[in-house]
């Protein structure tokens, strides 16, 4: 599960990282209910705790945020 969460970081960083914000995409956001199987949840914490300790800008939002963008560029990228 380590190896797992320390992929899916790095995917979530990469992601971030090669994104264009000046595309003029909408910042508004829109609230969603998630139900979290307990090792997802468990992933989901690593990673805003790692986020936390190297930047304490963290926003659980832009983690779940960046995450389905990467799902999705991976599913149709």
């Amino acid at each position: 599960m380590a190896q797992e969460t320390t992929q899916l970081s790095q995917l979530v960083d990469e992601e971030a990282n090669s994104r264009d914000t000046s595309g003029g995409k909408s910042n508004k956001k829109t609230k969603v209910t998630v139900y979290l199987t307990e090792e997802a949840e468990k992933a989901f914490a690593e990673l805003y705790i790692t986020r936390y300790r190297r930047d304490r800008k963290v926003d659980r939002s832009t983690i779940a945020c960046e995450a389905i963008q990467a799902l999705f560029e991976k599913e149709f990228g």
